[in-house]
């Protein structure tokens, strides 16, 4: 049996899951339950995951190298067609799942545990910027950072398995998003407000030679339009937001009760996911009104972008900054056809943006399947892991 994609995404869920639970020091029979379903999911039996990885579960991978290993050196002999698919099959199911456990063994950090930043960092002045490399937000508030050749720290901020949630983020960013800028004594928590601190430092962005009226007004239309609302929209994976959604609200209610002091937060936070993220999305007449929005800015960006080689004029500005995440997005979900075929100026303007150093740095993650899968793989075990101990 070949894996499907949603095993692969299964799999290695609950083998990320083993690793937590390794690493939590939790008991071998759960840590042995986890493995027994990873390796069901991958068409491995279950009757022999004793023998198979003794009273070690962390052995998984290894086993899985050896065996994996075993069947390549098979099937280089075989001729056979027949016995060779069979070799072949089995190879690369054996390998998949010691590939998965390999990429999701990062996994070993605290949940709550907050990221350090270095004493070095503070003390030389340098900006710390939490960041979460897959969300729609951080991408343009980063872009402008690196556009303007500011030096910060980056420090992630998982958004998917409730770090963000932590009473030490919480306090940072009330609203439990990213991004959010620390400057000194200085937290700038709105991506918009980022955008406009770095364009404040030094010369802006454009200098004379862009509209700088337009800039401030197109920063506030494109900070407007919610990207992620378009995305839980327009995206087939529903069933999984609403399942992370409703991880994120017994996360909070953990938090809650362990930090009473912040309980009235906690619950104006779960109201707020769930209006995002479950409501809204499934308001038609709200994702109309959100779809109608952006279009009325493609068509606006569409118009000056006939004239102008950038949309504030002829150079690089705050504008292209802020509006560069929102025709990603558009690529991403592939809506590119309903929404930019009728509009060749911005196509062409996105080729030329696809070209500059921020774009792929700011980018490199989302662009890569492996680099993405090690974003979100490791989060998805740990879900997987408190929903099957309870502890959030």
């Amino acid at each position: 049996m070949l894996l499907s994609g949603s095993s692969v995404v299964v799999a290695s869920a609950i083998s990320s899951a083993c690793v937590a639970a390794s690493s939590a020091g939790r008991s071998s029979s759960l840590q042995l339950e986890c493995v027994r379903r990873s390796l069901s999911l991958v068409g491995i039996g279950c009757e022999g995951n004793r023998r198979f990885v003794g009273s070690r579960p962390e052995l998984l991978g290894s086993r899985l190298l050896e065996r994996a290993s075993g069947v390549a050196r098979v099937s280089a002999g075989q001729t056979s067609s027949g016995d060779f698919t069979v070799q072949r099959r089995t190879f690369l199911r054996n390998y998949a799942a010691y590939w998965l456990f390999a990429c999701t063994a990062a996994m070993t950090d605290t949940a709550g545990a907050q990221p350090a930043a270095k004493s070095s960092d503070a003390s030389q002045g340098l900006a710390i910027f939490y960041n979460y490399a897959l969300a729609f937000n951080p991408a343009k508030s980063r872009l402008a950072l690196e556009e303007k050749n500011i030096k910060y720290v980056e420090t992630k901020i998982d958004l998917f398995n409730g770090q963000s949630l932590e009473p030490w983020y919480l306090r940072l960013n009330p609203s439990a998003s990213a991004p959010t800028l620390v400057v000194g004594d200085e937290k700038i928590t709105e991506s918009v407000e980022i955008i406009r601190w770095a364009d404040r430092q030094g010369a802006p962005l454009g200098g004379d030679s862009v509209d700088r009226a337009f800039v401030d007004e197109w920063l506030n239309k494109v900070d407007a339009w919610d990207g992620n609302l378009f995305a839980a929209a327009n995206s087939p994976a529903g069933a999984a937001l609403k399942y992370s959604t409703e991880y994120k609200f017994k996360v909070a209610e953990a938090n809650a009760k362990r930090n009473p002091d912040m309980a009235e937060l906690y619950k104006e936070k779960i109201s707020t996911l769930k209006k995002n993220y479950i409501d809204e999305p499934n308001d038609e007449a709200v994702c109309d009104a959100n779809r109608q929005q952006l279009r009325v800015l493609l068509d606006e960006a569409e118009t000056r972008l006939a004239t102008n080689k950038f949309l504030a004029g002829p150079a690089y500005s705050a504008a292209d900054a802020i509006f560069t995440p929102v025709i990603y997005r558009i690529y991403l979900l592939k809506k590119d056809g309903e929404y930019l075929s009728s509009r060749p100026n911005i196509k062409r303007y996105y080729e030329e943006i696809k070209k500059r150093p921020s774009y792929k740095k700011v980018f490199s993650v989302s662009d890569s399947a492996l680099a993405s899968a090690g974003e979100v793989l490791p989060a998805v075990g740990q879900v997987l892991f408190a929903t099957l101990t309870g502890k959030y």
